[in-house]
């Protein structure tokens, strides 16, 4: 089958956010554009992103300054997921964006030991008394630690800076607990894409791990995009197909 056929035969198209169809809070090259014609062909596109940042309201708002209109349920993050999981639970959350999607969700938040659940999401105002908290909930014998991401960089407005892996690995050696991953390529992010997806399914993303493992895993069909984060495919995480940029795929819609 030409590429172009075999593009077009699926019903649903995933992407990834960061590294893949953004470098927020800009689009990459061709994204929107590459959008249009899928919601013009009557295609189902779906956002599947650990990125914690912002709630996904707040995601809507970042696409509606970039031209395009998507509702918030075609976002699933790893604070949604979070969400889900956590729902009724005490729970600590460490980033602003992470604890907007809580609330929003029936999870009952707490900023002090009354807490027994600790999730992770990306703070830019991380700080000793945020980690002294964190720890103090997670060395109670009966509580639980979560995490939206294990990454170790993000591109923030265009600056490299620490992802949500640095304060994960920090309170995981302080409290000698081992945080439960909540976003790609987990499961728990694996459950609430399924709800959502439909008929044929391609994905694309710029992690081996985080994106073509999950997405094998799924069972959908795995776009390798370069221009990202990984700069080539795994050996050993071997995507479907692999394109220099998205912008590629505008040549087979």
């Amino acid at each position: 089958m030409h590429k172009r056929d075999l593009i077009k035969s699926f019903d649903t198209f995933v992407f990834d956010l960061d590294g893949t169809f953004w470098w927020y809070p800009k689009l990459v090259d061709g994204a929107k554009e590459i959008y249009e014609k899928l919601i013009e062909h009557g295609k189902r596109v779906i956002f599947v992103s650990n990125f914690t940042y912002l709630d996904r309201e707040g995601i809507v708002e970042i696409f509606k300054k970039n031209g395009i209109f998507v509702r918030k349920e075609q976002i699933i993050t790893s604070s949604y997921v979070a969400a889900k999981v956590l729902k009724n639970k005490l729970v600590f959350p460490i980033g602003k964006g992470l604890e907007e999607e809580l609330k929003k969700n029936g999870v009952r938040i707490r900023k002090n030991e009354d807490a027994n659940f600790v999730v992770v999401g990306h703070d830019t105002d991380f700080n000793y008394n945020k980690a002294s908290v964190a720890l103090k909930i997670l060395l109670k014998e009966n509580s639980k630690f979560y995490t939206t991401a294990y990454g170790k960089l993000w591109i923030f407005k265009s600056e490299i800076v620490p992802g949500t892996g640095l304060i994960t690995a920090g309170l995981e050696y302080c409290s000698g607990k081992r945080a439960i991953m909540l976003g790609k390529p987990s499961d728990f992010m694996l459950k609430e894409v399924r709800k959502v997806v439909e008929g044929k399914v391609i994905y694309f993303g710029d992690e081996n791990k985080a994106d073509i493992e999950f997405a094998n895993k799924a069972g959908f069909f795995s776009v390798f995009v370069k221009e990202g984060v990984d700069k080539k495919p795994d050996k050993k995480i071997k995507p479907n197909m692999v394109l220099n940029s998205l912008r590629d795929l505008l040549s087979y819609l």
